[in-house]
């Protein structure tokens, strides 16, 4: 596992994220560190240890990704290949 997926990993735990939310967070994070022009592992590193508000935010964008019909889709497959 990289370093960031297990920076990922202690977020997801700190905040309570379930498995098909956690599943979009590389994605959010990713993308937010675009738009603030940090790296993801910066971002992934302030979410959960300096500013629980954006920590919120960031699972609170997740949880909306993770409720799209694309989000439903990945988890459906992901269960799928998962499970056999």
């Amino acid at each position: 596992m990289s370093v960031l997926v297990n920076e990922i990993q202690v977020f997801a735990t700190k905040f309570g994220v379930p498995p098909a939310v956690a599943m979009m967070l590389p994605a959010v994070f990713h993308q937010g560190a675009e738009e603030v022009g940090m790296t993801a592992g910066e971002l992934v590193h302030t979410a959960t240890y300096g500013d629980k508000e954006l920590g919120n935010y960031i699972v609170a964008v997740a949880e909306e990704c993770a409720a799209s019909e694309m989000g439903k889709e990945c988890w459906a497959n992901f269960k799928e290949n998962y499970n056999g």
